[in-house]
């Protein structure tokens, strides 16, 4: 399905420029605004959660066409299911604290691309890049 395909590439490049919005927001101040628009509008981190959870089910069953039919488009649908995490990582940064101990696959994902933002960012625009110029490459 070709709205899924571009769904999904505009969604990774979103998701891109969130995380590159701390390293680059000084020379793209449109960076800046989108991160501060997900700061302060809890409408948006819901519309950014929901939309990445039902993108990451839309890719792993309707891929372009001749991929397999329920292993989908793999990389992307990885990519956009960690910004996903991400996402909601960041909305529900302030709302508990947790101990150590108890240290969910949402804290761990979350941890792990706040430390490594600008490496993530620049993956997750390779893979839209990728996926934009060769979408016959489904488990890419």
């Amino acid at each position: 399905m070709i709205q899924l395909y571009l769904l999904s590439i505009a969604y990774l490049l979103l998701g891109s420029a969130f995380l590159l919005s701390d390293s680059y927001g000084l020379s793209f101040p449109l960076l800046l605004s989108l991160r501060y628009a997900f700061r302060t509008h809890p409408a948006v981190r819901r519309i950014l959660v929901l939309s990445g959870l039902l993108l990451t089910i839309a890719l792993a069953l309707f891929p372009m066409d001749p991929g397999p039919m329920l292993l989908g488009d793999l990389v992307p649908m990885l990519n956009v299911f960690s910004l996903t995490l991400w996402y909601l990582y960041q909305a529900l940064r302030g709302i508990g604290v947790k101990q150590e101990e108890q240290q969910t696959v949402l804290d761990a994902t979350g941890l792990y691309m706040e430390r490594n933002k600008r490496n993530v960012g620049f993956l997750t625009m390779a893979v839209a890049i990728i996926h934009f110029i060769a979408p016959q490459l489904v488990l890419l």
